[in-house]
């Protein structure tokens, strides 16, 4: 079982094919309805004179030990129901381009595999890397507030400007 991501246009898992704007009630389908429901409202207002368009809207879900594997992944959506976000944090490898990506592989080797995509790299804090053009974002454990330096974290979206 492997995820492979296709830069801008989505990613495809288990012989599905998930393109950024899949309906949510379609995925959930294509993967036996095995998620948790995880939406929330995250509240800002507080902190903003009561202002409620600082409140972040969550809407995802989580998915964990997918057909009787180890792994744990969140998929994330927008406020109409539409797939926008992927988040891996143990238990499937994933493959952009012809270079996959292990948990608990030693991150740096993958970064510098990656940076032939995507040489704009940055580490925007310790341990965790941000590919622009590649539209991605990978970290350590240690960064992740675990430990070790290797692969712990892979989070692809459609649209990544909050992270610039």
């Amino acid at each position: 079982m492997t995820l492979e991501y296709n830069p801008g246009s989505g990613f495809s898992f288990e012989s599905f094919q998930f393109d950024w704007s899949t309906p949510r009630a379609l995925i959930r389908e294509k993967l036996n309805n095995t998620h948790k429901n995880d939406d929330k409202v995250i509240e800002l207002a507080q902190y903003f004179d009561g202002d409620e368009s600082h409140n972040i809207h969550q809407f995802r879900d989580i998915y964990e030990n997918y057909n009787s594997s180890r792994n744990y992944f969140f998929l994330s959506y927008d406020k109409d129901g539409f797939l926008t976000e992927v988040e891996v944090h143990w238990g499937i490898p994933i493959k952009i381009h012809d270079q996959v990506l292990e948990f608990e592989a030693p991150l740096a080797q993958m970064v510098e595999r990656l940076s032939l995509y995507d040489n704009t790299v940055k580490e925007t804090e310790e341990g965790n890397y941000f590919f622009p053009k590649l539209k991605i974002s990978v970290a350590t454990g240690e960064s992740m507030g675990g430990d070790g330096d290797g692969l712990s974290y892979f989070y692809a979206g459609k649209n990544v400007d909050h992270l610039m």
